[in-house]
């Protein structure tokens, strides 16, 4: 199920709302617990429901082997049982998303022969896995309260339907507090009012301008990919296309969790903050899918060493950080080639700052205002090059666009022009990440002082936004599309 099904919209929504609401009346929290749990659980079965069983083995084996470790916290014997629990996730993860393309990759080296296991990969594997790993981590750091360490806190951690398909990856320290907070009728008045805005935003993002740019992307790399060759002009235009799709695709679903999160009065982690707008790589990776960046940095780059062991060192560990955060998002040779680009952005990047601070002129490169234009455009063009691989579901097909983007085209090149549609679509999603305000900047329309002296005008901005982002919706029936077709969680 997805936030943009009708089911969700008109069934599954209104029933867990009108049910949680009931709840409040009871002196408990355990109750509106066990029933997110619940919705929760449903809503991950209606992809798959023989991966429930799956999901639910994963917590209750990552449940019992936390337990193991907050009984005695940064012991031999605690870190054992974390290796042992790191091992078992990452073997679960392996199997499902990596075995075919192990063996593909193996029988075409070695000539083995061995049989593809064609298995379907379960929905949300990477992000349920990423979330227990770190709580394993944290919970032999003695990060964790064992007091908070509940089933029902820990199942609801890992199941919340809002950021159980497609993000945010969540954190326990920003999550299990809420799970037991006393919220003020009148604060969560705000927050639904906030919720409300928040997910017909996404709603609109995904619908109206992801949707509508998509067929020309899906033209454009279908054609590549098949083998044929495009032009310069049709080159850019695919890959423009298929830029601002995803980033409409991505921050529209991150703002939908998070709208629907606070319908519940959970608040989630942001997870997009106009990264276009960013001047070096680094920067777009503090603003792009900013709680994946932060799992990377937390659990993966300071681990091998970040930057503690002098300049090569931490090259070598930005590389493979982005090479492996490449391959988290699915098992083909593209998203390798995708995350070794962004260890080659990030490791240019920290070199110019180098020599630019080796000669003095660091402060000159980061406040000149031509510098900081061709910075810009620098990147956002790098990042557009990366996104092609991204895409593409071949690599000759990724190489033989990227060779056409930068003016070495095949004989035979078809020019393919780009509907009228695309065109206004595609300009109004330029124009809403390069000037407007992101969804994280309307946000702060909520702010307590603000809301305490017009919160009727902000409900009614609320529902009016809603209203508009479900006649969206009814009127992009036809266009809506799955962002798992070009994911592999």
């Amino acid at each position: 199920m997805l936030f943009t099904d009708p089911v969700f919209l008109t069934k599954f929504l209104p029933l867990v709302l009108l049910g949680f609401f009931a709840t409040l009346f009871s002196r408990t929290r355990w109750h509106s617990q066990i029933l997110l749990i619940g919705a929760s659980l449903v809503f991950y079965s209606w992809f798959k429901s023989e991966y429930l069983i799956l999901l639910v083995g994963s917590m209750g084996v990552n449940y019992l082997l936390a337990k193991q470790i907050l009984a005695q916290p940064g012991t031999p014997k605690s870190k054992q049982i974390l290796v042992i629990g790191i091992v078992a996730n990452l073997l679960l993860l392996g199997v499902y998303k990596y075995l075919g393309f192990l063996t593909v990759n193996f029988n075409a080296l070695f000539d083995l022969g061995l049989p593809d296991p064609k298995l379907l990969l379960p929905l949300a594997i990477s992000f349920f896995t990423f979330q227990q790993i770190s709580y394993l981590c944290d919970s032999h750091a003695g990060k964790m309260d064992p007091a908070s360490h509940t089933p029902l806190e820990y199942a609801l951690f890992v199941t919340f339907f809002p950021q159980l398909i497609a993000g945010p990856i969540v954190h326990h320290a920003e999550m299990m507090p809420q799970f037991r907070k006393i919220i003020t009728p009148s604060a969560r008045a705000i927050m639904f009012c906030e919720g409300i805005c928040l997910f017909a935003l996404g709603l609109f993002k995904k619908l109206a301008i992801a949707d509508s740019i998509a067929p020309y992307a899906n033209e454009v790399f279908t054609s590549v990919d098949s083998g044929a060759a495009v032009t310069s002009i049709t080159a850019w235009g695919g890959a423009l296309a298929y830029t601002f799709q995803i980033y409409f695709d991505f921050s529209g679903y991150s703002d939908m969790a998070i709208g629907l999160g606070l319908l519940f009065a959970i608040r989630l982690p942001w997870n997009f903050n106009s990264p276009y707008k960013s001047e070096n790589m680094s920067e777009f990776w503090r603003r792009w899918h900013m709680t994946l960046s932060r799992w990377l940095r937390d659990y993966l780059y300071i681990p091998l060493g970040g930057n503690r062991h002098g300049k090569v060192r931490q090259y070598i560990n930005n590389f493979a950080t982005m090479v492996l955060g490449g391959l988290w998002h699915g098992a083909h040779w593209n998203f390798l080639i995708w995350g070794a680009l962004h260890g080659f952005y990030l490791i240019a990047n920290q070199f110019v700052r180098a020599i630019a601070k080796f000669f003095g002129v660091l402060e000159i490169v980061e406040t000149a205002k031509a510098i900081r234009i061709s910075s810009w455009a620098i990147t956002f063009l790098a990042a557009v090059v990366a996104w092609v691989f991204f895409r593409a579901t071949t690599t000759s097909g990724a190489i033989s666009m990227t060779l056409s983007m930068f003016g070495i085209v095949a004989e035979g090149a078809v020019h393919m022009p780009a509907t009228l549609q695309t065109i206004l679509w595609g300009t109004l999603a330029a124009i809403s990440a390069f000037i407007l305000p992101n969804t994280k900047e309307i946000s702060k329309l909520f702010e307590k002082d603000l809301v305490k002296r017009s919160s009727a005008l902000i409900g009614a901005l609320g529902i009016t936004s809603g209203l508009a982002a479900s006649a969206a919706f009814l009127a992009s029936l036809s266009l809506t599309q799955s962002p798992f077709l070009y994911f592999n969680f």
